[in-house]
């Protein structure tokens, strides 16, 4: 499991567009920096703001996350 091939593709267009503001979906940095805000708003549903992620999504965010966040 890596960033490039397995968390980046979880992230639409319009789901990086509408975080710009605050941090880039589809860098590396990023999405490690703000990880946790990440999967606690995927987690209660308010992130992506038009539907929630289905649990194999998360679960998968999660799974990333506990394995060290490989690049």
């Amino acid at each position: 499991m890596n960033f490039r091939d397995d968390i980046k593709p979880l992230f639409r267009e319009e789901d990086r567009e509408e975080m710009l503001y605050a941090f880039d979906l589809w860098s590396y940095a990023d999405v490690k920096e703000y990880s946790a805000s990440i999967l606690d708003r995927v987690e209660d549903g308010t992130m992506p703001c038009d539907e929630p992620w289905p649990r194999e999504r998360i679960d998968l965010f999660a799974g990333w996350i506990t394995a060290g966040m490989p690049e």
